[in-house]
């Protein structure tokens, strides 16, 4: 479609080359007419017709469904918790009661779906009990249908309690754009004393770019890697395909886990390490997830309360309550 300016078929574009919106406007007449040098003018639009050329083969135009898939945008961090048919109406639960909901998607996959789905969650099945072939199922998955969607892929267990707000703010200082292992570094039982794998039970993440080299060498990893743990396993995949070891420090920036004790209480657990924690393991039961949420949740609370007590208190902002 093309504009026309009055009757006439000649474009109103000319007026933009030589400077201004419209030409019609150098002319204003005052008295408000409608004359060939009035500034009021209509303009009406002249349809110009399609024509295809018949000769000519025509690709099919694909526009994607959403625009941000069109304009390259992804989301930052997808979440997947491994659970089972046993656990997932109990610790799986209390994971998406806690955590789940502070994340932009958040998938349980198990190996066999339970007869009870509980309601509000996002539950895969792939049909195997076996650990190791849940975890390949899983990062199969991951990347056959999430790869060009997310940047950071976030793996634990359902035993595992994850700090939601510091996750996400330590993947927003990470950059995607290389290959990226990171979490609680363990030592092969009788391997290389270089390598690392990280422990599934503190969590880990997983580039957007490790997973996409990755995924050509799964079906390989999953024929020549004998092991019991999937963590483990898949931390040899990652070391024999890509030569790539489970870190837990880049860029300046730690992974922060707690290891919790046996019959541990969270309301009396006050060293920095428990603090500062991104995730907490083992979680025994669902009770005890939900304490931890509440002990996180009042100590991010105390420190909200102190940065704004911090802040009411700086010169600054003395300065700037003087000044009305």
């Amino acid at each position: 479609m093309s504009w026309t300016q009055g009757d006439t078929d000649e474009p109103c574009g000319d007026g933009l080359v030589n400077g201004g919106l419209f030409a019609g406007n150098q002319g204003h007449n005052n008295n408000g007419g409608n004359g060939a040098g009035g500034g009021n003018e209509d303009f009406q639009p002249h349809i110009v017709p399609y024509y295809r050329d018949p000769n000519k083969l025509h690709k099919k135009v694909f526009r994607t469904r959403y625009i941000h898939t069109e304009l390259g945008i992804r989301e930052r961090l997808l979440v997947g918790i491994l659970t089972s048919r046993v656990t997932l109406t109990t610790l799986a639960v209390a994971v998406n009661r806690t955590v789940a909901h502070h994340f932009h998607k958040t998938f349980f996959f198990t190996g066999v779906r339970s007869p009870k789905i509980p309601h509000g969650m996002q539950v895969v099945a792939h049909g195997d009990d076996r650990p190791v072939w849940l975890m390949y199922e899983t990062v199969r998955y991951l990347h056959q249908h999430f790869g060009g969607d997310y940047d950071w892929f976030y793996l634990a267990q359902d035993d595992t309690y994850t700090q939601a707000e510091r996750l996400s703010q330590l993947v927003s200082h990470l950059s995607a754009g290389q290959d990226l292992y990171l979490g609680r570094a363990e030592e092969f039982i009788g391997g290389d004393e270089r390598a690392r794998y990280c422990h599934g039970g503190y969590g880990y993440l997983l580039s957007r770019s490790l997973l996409a080299r990755l995924q050509p060498h799964l079906d390989t990893c999953r024929n020549d890697i004998l092991s019991v743990r999937p963590d483990e396993w898949l931390g040899r995949c990652i070391i024999d395909s890509l030569g790539l070891s489970c870190v837990e420090v880049h860029q300046e920036m730690q992974y922060r886990y707690f290891e919790l004790g046996k019959n541990a209480d969270p309301e009396r657990e006050d060293s920095a390490a428990f603090k500062n924690a991104f995730t907490v393991h083992p979680v025994s039961d669902p009770t005890l997830m939900y304490r931890l949420h509440k002990r996180f949740s009042q100590i991010e609370l105390e420190r909200t309360n102190l940065q704004i007590q911090q802040l009411q208190a700086s010169p600054k902002l003395s300065l700037l309550r003087s000044s009305y």
